[in-house]
């Protein structure tokens, strides 16, 4: 079984374990592509880290 890292803490986890996926999108300026990013992140750490945040737009 494949094992995940948190991108905020670091600590381990099994994919079975509940967790959240962020993608994170890097707009180019003068390149032809898009980069995407994707991240494992604990649901702890990401509450902890989106605490006071707006909702979006």
């Amino acid at each position: 079984m494949m094992t995940l890292y948190c991108a905020i803490c670091g600590g381990r986890f099994e994919p079975d374990d509940y967790h959240r996926w962020v993608d994170a999108e890097e707009k180019p300026g003068r390149e032809s592509f898009t980069r995407i990013d994707s991240y494992a992140l604990h649901v702890d750490c990401w509450d902890r880290l989106t605490a006071g945040w707006m909702d979006p737009a």
